[in-house]
């Protein structure tokens, strides 16, 4: 990576970490925004936002939901050990947006609250440029795939979508969100169509995938 590129990648985590937009907007009583490994490799993980555990340790996908999603993309090839160095990882809001009013589960960030965030993400892309992009949960794929929104997330899984996200196309694998909260995973078809995304992810990316998942 050019040094200009790395000294951006710098300015824009500092950007992040003192951003107070959604403080400031009323959104959020705290900013505490997580972005991690801004030097990171070629390959892109974009979820909702930081759960209360990378709140807390500063590092992404550091719970039980980040266990199983390095299980999933163990079985595409990727080694679980080096995930974290071998990804970058970003959100499409960066501060843990609280639980839901319900208690259970986090609270989806609002319309507005994704609109504030929106330009790091930009900016992150122009940078990185990712030569393959995973979304997690149906908030990513929506930011990222054209007409997402029109389809259930059974179709967005089935599919590996080829995006441009200004510099070109780029294959786009979208993924449930592995939280244990929601209940599409319950479903065995579900998860044999995550078993399936993994093995197509593999493909992209020139791994060999391990035939017959192991999603668990």
């Amino acid at each position: 990576m050019a040094r200009t590129r790395m000294q951006q990648l710098r300015t824009l985590e500092r950007d992040v970490r003192t951003c107070d937009r959604c403080v400031v907007a009323g959104h959020l009583p705290e900013a505490h925004p997580v972005i991690w490994n801004p030097v990171a490799g070629r390959n892109m993980v974009i979820g909702q936002a930081p759960a209360q555990g990378a709140h807390l340790a500063e590092r992404p996908w550091s719970g039980p939901s980040g266990a199983l999603m390095r299980a999933w993309f163990a079985t595409a090839g990727f080694d679980p050990e080096r995930f974290h160095d071998d990804w970058y990882f970003t959100s499409i809001t960066k501060c843990f947006p609280g639980k839901a009013a319900s208690g259970t589960g986090d609270r989806s960030p609002s319309a507005a609250e994704r609109a504030l965030c929106r330009p790091y993400l930009e900016v992150e892309l122009a940078l990185i440029r990712p030569a393959l992009i995973v979304t997690l949960g149906r908030l990513a794929a929506d930011a990222i795939i054209p007409g997402a929104r029109s389809r259930t997330l059974r179709e967005l899984v089935e599919t590996v979508w080829q995006v441009d996200v200004g510099y070109g196309d780029v294959p786009v694998v979208a993924l449930p969100h592995p939280s244990g909260v929601g209940r599409w995973l319950n479903d065995p078809d579900n998860r044999a169509r995550v078993d399936r995304a993994m093995e197509r992810l593999a493909l992209a990316w020139g791994n060999t995938p391990m035939l017959g998942g192991g999603a668990p």
